[in-house]
C-alpha cells in the first residue's frame, strides 16, 4: 500500500485503542475530583465557563467545585475550590440569556451520567464520557455571572435560533424538527416515533451533519469563488472559514468534525498543489480525534462515520461494477438509459459497501440491522442533495420559503417508504450482540474477499489476451469473493447453544425476570418499575435484542401493580414493530370481578395475544424445565392485589432434559421459586401449598415484595432453606427496601443474598454442579 501516512495514522488509532483497553489515563489527576464519583441527588455549587448551550441547558467546562454534600467533597472544608475532571450540563430555564464564554456560578441537584446496569442497555456514562461530560445539575440556579463572552460564538448561536424559528414557520412541527436536525444539527425536538422509524429502516444517518453538507457548502463556495477569478489560496480559505463557522453553529458533532477536517486537508492539498487522497485524510482525522480523546472509540457516531467512509474508499472500488456492465443497444435515448442504469447500480454497490463495513458496528451497538436498508437508501439518498439545497435556500434567503414545500413532500415520501419497508417480511435481522472474536473473524474474511477482488481486477486489466480464459477467471474469482463475503456475514449467525439461565434485570423499584431454557424457550415473569420510566423500551427490549431473542413464549404477570406490569405492557404494544413476538399472556385466575376491575388494562394491551389464567396446580414443561403455579387458587380473592400474586416453582432439568417412563421427572439440577409481591393471606396460602406438595430446600428464592419487612417470613425461609435469595429493588428507594428486618432473617437462615440495587442485573445459571450468580459487568 502506497499510503505511509495512512498506515501511520492506523498505528496511532491502535495505540489509542490500547490506551483505552488498558485503562491507562483513566485515573483522576492529583488535586482534582471526578464528578462521576459524586453521589446522586447531592446539592452542588460550582463555577465554570459556558462553552455550549441550547434552549434549556448550558454546558460548563473548567468546572470548579465550591460546595457539595455529594460524596463529602467540599471546597469550603479544604482549599476553597476543587477542580473537576469532567464538564457538567446545567439545566437552566434562562439558558439562552447566558452568553457563551461567560463564567457562572451555579447551584443545583447533581445527577452523574448513569452506567448501564443491564445487558443491552444504553450506557449514557460511556457516551457522555466520549464528549467529556460527567453529569447534570438539575433545578439549577445562576448564583453569579461574569462579564466575559465570545461574541462570534454567541452571534452564531443566535443566528441558529433565528434559523430554527424560521424553520418552524415554514414547516409543520414534525417536519421542522427533522429539517432542524438536518440543517442545524439540533435533534432535541425530533419526534420519537419518527426517529425510531428512521432507525429501524437504516436511514437515521440522514439527520447527521456529514460529508454531504460539506460538499454542498464548502465545495460550492470554493468553486464559486474560483469562478469569480480568485486564486486557489483565498478561495480555499474562504470556503474553509465559512465551513468552520457552520460547524461552530451546528455544534461540531463527531461526524461534522470528521467531514470538516477532511475538507480542510483537501483544501490544504489544493493550496500546496498536492493530490488529495481520501483514505489518507480519513486516517489522519481518525488519528487526531482518537489520540486527543480515546473515548471516541466507544462512540457509535464516531465509529459509524469513519467506517462508512472506509467502505466507500476501500470496499466500493472493489465491488463497484466496471463501466459498461449495463448494455443498451441504440442511440441517444438508449445511451441515457445505460448511464442511468449504471448510476443506479453504482449507488446500490456504494450502499452495500457502507453496509458491509459498518455491519459489526451496527450489531455491537444496536444488535440488529435492517435487511432492506441497502434498497431503501437507493430511494432516499438521491433526494438528499436537492433537499439540502432547497432547504438552505429556503432557510437563508427571504422570499424563497416556498421551496420548503419540496422538502416537506420529500420527507413525507421518506416516511411513507419507511412505513412500506417496515411491513415487509424479514424486515430486521437480529442475531444479537456479536463477540469480539466474531467481529475479528468478520473483518478478516471481508479483507480476504476484498483482496481477492482487488487482485482479480488487476489481473484482468493486465491480461487482455485469451478472452475466454479471462472470462472464466472473472467468474471463478467473483464466486470465490462472494463465498468469503457470505461467510463473513454468516459469522454473526453463529450463536452459543442455549442453557438454562435466569436473568433478574435491574429495573429500579420493580421486578423483571427473564427465563431462558436449554430447549430454546423464553419466558418473562413480570416487568415494571415505579422509579424508572419506559422500562420496556429502555431495558427489556434492548435486553431481548442483545441476546437475539425474537420470541417470548409466555409473559406471566403476577398482579397488576405498575411496578410489575408497565414494562410488559410496552412489550405487548410495541413488540411487533421491534420484531419480537409474544406467544401468550398468563394472568392469575382470580375472581371474574377482579379480572374486569383490576386486570382490564392488561387484557386490553394484549391485543391479539392469547390470554390464559393460571391457578395453583397448573403445570407445564418445555423439555428442559417444568413450571408449576403454586398460587393463587382458582377464584382466590384478596383485599390487596399483592395477595393474589402469581407464584411459580421452576424445576430446571439437567442438559438432556430426560424423563422416566410414565411421565415421572428425573434429573432436576436446580429449583427456583418466584413470588411476585405475595404477602399476608396470600403468603399463608402459598406456604400451605408448599407443604402439601412437600417442596423444600430450593436453590433460588426471589424475595417477595422487593424485600419488604412484611414478606418472606421465618416460617417460609425455614421450609425453603434457599441457597440464594435475590432481591429486586431500586437504589435509595423511598420505601427503604430491602428492610433491615428481612435482611436479618435472611442472614440467620444462612442464604446468600444478591440485590439488583447493588449488583445490577443478576444472571443465574448452573455450572459444574453448582449455581453461579453473576452480576452485570460493563
Amino acid at each position: 500500500m502506497r499510503r505511509p501516512l495512512f498506515l501511520a495514522a492506523l498505528f496511532l488509532v491502535g495505540a489509542a485503542a490500547f490506551r483505552l483497553w488498558s485503562g491507562w489515563g483513566d485515573g483522576v489527576p492529583p488535586g482534582q475530583v471526578s464528578v462521576m464519583q459524586l453521589d446522586t441527588a447531592g446539592e452542588l455549587l460550582v463555577t465554570g465557563q459556558v462553552y455550549q448551550k441550547d434552549e434549556t441547558s448550558v454546558y460548563l467546562r473548567s468546572v470548579i467545585l465550591l460546595e457539595s454534600n455529594a460524596g463529602k467533597h467540599s471546597g469550603a472544608d479544604s482549599r476553597g475550590e476543587i477542580p473537576c475532571q469532567e464538564n457538567i450540563i446545567c439545566e437552566i430555564q434562562q439558558a439562552k440569556e447566558i452568553p457563551l464564554g461567560s463564567f457562572v456560578a451555579v447551584r443545583g441537584v447533581f445527577y452523574p451520567c448513569s452506567h448501564a446496569t443491564n445487558p443491552g442497555e444504553f450506557d449514557s456514562a460511556v457516551y457522555y464520557r466520549s464528549l467529556g461530560i460527567g453529569g447534570r445539575l438539575k433545578k439549577a440556579e445562576i448564583m453569579a455571572k461574569g462579564n466575559e463572552s465570545w461574541p462570534l460564538r454567541e452571534g452564531l448561536f443566535r443566528l441558529k435560533c433565528y434559523f430554527k424559528e424560521r424553520l418552524y414557520r415554514l414547516f409543520p412541527e414534525k417536519e421542522a424538527a427533522v429539517m432542524s436536525a438536518l440543517l442545524l444539527g439540533d435533534k432535541k425536538d425530533l419526534d420519537s416515533e419518527l426517529k425510531d422509524l428512521y432507525k429501524r429502516n437504516g436511514i437515521l444517518h440522514i439527520l447527521s451533519i456529514s460529508s454531504l453538507h460539506i460538499t454542498i457548502i464548502g465545495m460550492s463556495v470554493y468553486r464559486l469563488l474560483r469562478k469569480f477569478g480568485l486564486p486557489v489560496p483565498p478561495a480555499a480559505v474562504g470556503g474553509s472559514v465559512l465551513l468552520f463557522l457552520y460547524g461552530c453553529m451546528t455544534g461540531f458533532g463527531v461526524s461534522a468534525c470528521r467531514a470538516i477536517g477532511m475538507y480542510l486537508i483537501k483544501m490544504l492539498g489544493e493550496i500546496t498543489g498536492r493530490t488529495y487522497d481520501m483514505l489518507t485524510a480519513l486516517g489522519v482525522m481518525a488519528a487526531v480525534m482518537a489520540a486527543g480523546n480515546p473515548y471516541y472509540l466507544q462512540n457509535s457516531g464516531f465509529l459509524l462515520s469513519f467506517t462508512s467512509v472506509l467502505g466507500i474508499g476501500v470496499v466500493y472500488p472493489v465491488l463497484a461494477p466496471e463501466p459498461g456492465r449495463v448494455h443498451c443497444v441504440g442511440k441517444e435515448k438508449e445511451e441515457r438509459l445505460r448511464k442511468a442504469g449504471e448510476a443506479l447500480l453504482q449507488s446500490a454497490f456504494a450502499s452495500l459497501s457502507i453496509t458491509l463495513t459498518t455491519l459489526p458496528v451496527q450489531l455491537w451497538f444496536y444488535y440488529e440491522i435492517p435487511v432492506y436498508s441497502v434498497f431503501l437508501n437507493l430511494f432516499v439518498l438521491p433526494f438528499m442533495k436537492p433537499m439540502m439545497i432547497t432547504g438552505l435556500l429556503a432557510l437563508g434567503i427571504p422570499g424563497l420559503g416556498v421551496l420548503g414545500w419540496i422538502d416537506y413532500w420529500i420527507l413525507r415520501a421518506y416516511e411513507f417508504l419507511c412505513g412500506c419497508f417496515d411491513r415487509l417480511p424479514f424486515h430486521t435481522w437480529n442475531p444479537g450482540c456479536p463477540g469480539v472474536w466474531q467481529i475479528t473473524a468478520y473483518y478478516l474474511l471481508l479483507a480476504a474477499g476484498m483482496g481477492i477482488g482487488f487482485f482479480r481486477r488487476r489481473h484482468l486489466r493486465t491480461t487482455e489476451a485469451a478472452e475466454e480464459k479471462a472470462s472464466g477467471g472473472r467468474k471463478a474469482g467473483a464466486w470465490l469473493q462472494q463465498v468469503f463475503l457470505c461467510a463473513a456475514v454468516l459469522m454473526f449467525a453463529i450463536s452459543v447453544p442455549a442453557a438454562n439461565s435466569v436473568f433478574f434485570l435491574d429495573v429500579g423499584q420493580g421486578d423483571c425476570i427473564v427465563v431462558r431454557t436449554a430447549s430454546g424457550r423464553n419466558y418473562l415473569f413480570d416487568c415494571g418499575s415505579s422509579s424508572r420510566s419506559s422500562i420496556g423500551k429502555y431495558v427489556l427490549i434492548p435486553f431481548l435484542k442483545y441476546y437475539g431473542i425474537r420470541n417470548i413464549h409466555g409473559v406471566f404477570l403476577s398482579h397488576p401493580d405498575a411496578d410489575h406490569i408497565n414494562g410488559a405492557l410496552e412489550l405487548l404494544r410495541t413488540g411487533q414493530e421491534n420484531n419480537i413476538r409474544v406467544g401468550q399472556l398468563l394472568l392469575p385466575a382470580v375472581t371474574e370481578s377482579a379480572r374486569a376491575e383490576q386486570l382490564g388494562e392488561v387484557i386490553a394491551a394484549a391485543g391479539t395475544v392469547p390470554i390464559g389464567y393460571l391457578s395453583s396446580g397448573d403445570s407445564f414443561g418445555c423439555g428442559s424445565a417444568v413450571f408449576t403455579c403454586l398460587h393463587p387458587p382458582e377464584g382466590f380473592g384478596a383485599g390487596d392485589v399483592n395477595g393474589y400474586s402469581e407464584c411459580f416453582f421452576v424445576e430446571f432439568l439437567e442438559d438432556d432434559g430426560s424423563f422416566l417412563t410414565g411421565g415421572k421427572r428425573r434429573d432436576v439440577a436446580w429449583t427456583m421459586l418466584l413470588t411476585g409481591d405475595v404477602q399476608n393471606e396470600g403468603e399463608a396460602a402459598l406456604l400451605e401449598e408448599l407443604c402439601r406438595r412437600d417442596i423444600r430446600d430450593i436453590t433460588i428464592l426471589k424475595a417477595a415484595h422487593h424485600g419488604s419487612r412484611n414478606s418472606t417470613p421465618q416460617e417460609l425461609l425455614s421450609r425453603l432453606s434457599p441457597a440464594l435469595t435475590v432481591i429486586s429493588s431500586g437504589r435509595n428507594n423511598r420505601y427503604g427496601h430491602p428492610h433491615e428486618e428481612l435482611l436479618e432473617r435472611l442472614e440467620e437462615s444462612g442464604t446468600a443474598v444478591a440485590m439488583t440495587s447493588r449488583w445490577g442485573a443478576i444472571t443465574v445459571s448452573f455450572r459444574q454442579g453448582g449455581i453461579a450468580a453473576v452480576p452485570f459487568h460493563r
